[in-house]
């Protein structure tokens, strides 16, 4: 454990390794903020944390802007580097509703001027997906990658697509990129289905997805799934080895620059979607330590900084399910 530790503080940044040990910066996808909070956080020193909010955070307050804005303040405090992506709004009646692009554009502008340090941005996460209201409207999922980009044409990275390696990934994208301006320089995935199913690299929709696209690969959400809908039996290890297979596969390509991993810690509900690397008790899991093994690099590390990381990897963190830290 302890040459683990010393390899995954040089590839995360605790200190300046020899060489860069990937391609691609590693990041977190966690919705709660108790992550910002947790030694083990700080310690391996991530630097990307991606948080899914309402697309209307910016111009109506609410339980959705105070629930993101707790998120952003902690994530300041951290020193991380948010990348936000907007997704249906809770407000009633608007489960299913889409804005216009008019509409979608005013309350962009709002974020923008009331957040201006959140330059990663994804317009519509999934967009590709049953669950989203652009299931069925590739056309207005570009318009609103057309409206951030006609806001913030060059301080922001805007990802384009966001889209889930589904059945319907291919055809949905020739749709929507009929109505984009410009070409897109960066594109933003999740590739679940291809880590956790799994495919071949040679067979797999990340595979096709640069294929078809030009320009960066941000992979915005993935991970090796312990329990959800599909994989109803609950299993860690299974998890473990679709997480080693996620950094397998973003070693693919030097396309790919970014990898979010989601997410930090599991909630309460046993039998909801979960592909934490720590329970929700704080522990961690298998897939925590194929996290180390696979981010591993050479370097120099003082011993002080051994000692850090060594302390903090059994601390008791938050546990999700009392509350209590």
């Amino acid at each position: 454990m302890r040459r683990s530790l010393l390899t995954l503080a040089l590839v995360l940044g605790l200190a300046a390794p020899a060489h860069a040990a990937s391609h691609f910066q590693l990041g977190i996808g966690e919705q709660q903020p108790t992550i910002f909070s947790d030694p083990r956080f700080a310690a391996v020193g991530i630097h990307n944390v991606r948080f899914m909010t309402a697309w209307d955070v910016g111009c109506h307050p609410g339980p959705d802007r105070d629930t993101f804005e707790t998120w952003l303040t902690a994530a300041r405090e951290a020193g991380a580097r948010p990348m936000i992506a907007f997704s249906f709004s809770s407000r009633a009646g608007q489960r299913w509703k889409l804005p216009s692009y008019r509409t979608y554009l005013r309350c962009f502008r709002a974020f923008r001027a009331r957040y201006p340090s959140v330059r990663d941005l994804n317009p519509w996460n999934e967009a590709n997906h049953s669950a989203q209201p652009t299931y069925r409207h590739p056309k207005k999922a570009a318009g609103f990658y057309n409206a951030m980009k006609r806001v913030c044409p060059r301080r922001c990275n805007v990802a384009a697509g966001d889209l889930l390696d589904w059945h319907n990934m291919e055809r949905w994208l020739h749709r929507y990129r009929r109505y984009l301006r410009g070409r897109p320089r960066l594109w933003s995935m999740h590739n679940y289905i291809d880590v956790n199913q799994p495919r071949r690299w040679r067979s797999s929709d990340t595979r096709r997805l640069l294929h078809l696209t030009r320009g960066k690969l941000w992979i915005t959400e993935t991970a090796g799934v312990v329990v959800s809908r599909r994989y109803t039996k609950y299993d860690e290890q299974r998890a473990a080895d679709a997480t080693r297979r996620m950094f397998a596969f973003a070693d693919r390509s030097r396309r790919i620059t970014r990898l979010y991993s989601y997410q930090w810690q599991a909630g309460c509900d046993p039998y909801g979607w979960d592909t934490a690397w720590f329970r929700s008790n704080g522990s961690p899991r298998p897939a925590w330590q194929v996290v180390i093994d696979e981010l591993s690099s050479e370097g120099a590390l003082s011993d002080e900084q051994i000692q850090k990381l060594d302390s903090v990897a059994s601390t008791a963190t938050h546990d999700t399910c009392t509350g209590v830290s």
